[in-house]
């Protein structure tokens, strides 16, 4: 049996599904309100519980089946650890990291934990809901960035920043305006120089955007 070749347009693949996973909730959130009889304007807070709880299966069911189906389909073993950032590259992601907790706080108007606490409930819920979407975040640009890689044969720039800053990010200014659309570009455009300062590394990257995101 002749093996197929894994070329660009499978990682493109990949990483529109990972892109995919975040409509996931859009389904829910027009299901949901049928299913429990309320408008989602007029969500109490189990409700809004219920709503992050069933999004962050949906998410981790979805981040779970495509880590599984990127490493037997196409050999491409995404939790496999690459090299230990050395401290220069570490100094350069905190800094990345630092401008984007900076943007963020400005964008918010404040330190945006402080700004949408509306609880402790609401506050462990919600940034439970943030770790799920961080990890399709990370999916997104490291589908993206295999796929740039291949098509372009140069491993240096951020092609997993842009592909989700052209997927994710835009997304938004339809659903969300162009401000936070414009927001959204800018912030995947600095996870993905986080992804490549950390060596590709998903573990480091992950818990490094995870952080951003949440702050």
């Amino acid at each position: 049996m002749k093996e197929t070749k894994v070329g660009a347009s499978d990682y493109l693949a990949l990483g529109l599904y990972a892109f995919a996973g975040f409509g996931l909730e859009v389904v829910l959130s027009m299901l949901l309100p049928m299913i429990v009889g309320v408008k989602g304007s007029e969500y109490t807070l189990v409700h809004h519980c219920i709503h992050w709880t069933l999004t962050c299966l949906l998410w981790g069911s979805m981040a779970l089946f495509l880590i599984r189906l990127s490493k037997k389909k196409y050999a491409f073993d995404i939790m496999r650890l690459n090299d230990v950032p050395d401290s220069k590259r570490w100094l350069l992601a905190v800094v990345v990291s630092l401008i984007a907790i900076i943007v963020t706080t400005v964008a918010w108007g404040g330190f945006k934990p402080v700004q949408e606490y509306k609880g402790i409930v609401t506050f462990i819920f919600q940034n439970i809901y943030y770790l799920f979407e961080a990890a399709l975040i990370l999916l997104t640009i490291a589908f993206g960035q295999k796929f740039g890689e291949t098509l372009f044969k140069k491993g240096s720039l951020p092609y997993g920043g842009i592909f989700l800053a052209l997927t994710w990010g835009l997304i938004h200014i339809l659903l969300q305006g162009t401000m936070t659309g414009v927001y959204a570009v800018f912030m995947s455009l600095l996870y993905g120089l986080v992804y490549i300062l950390l060596q590709k590394n998903i573990r480091y990257s992950y818990m490094m955007i995870a952080l951003v995101f949440i702050l």
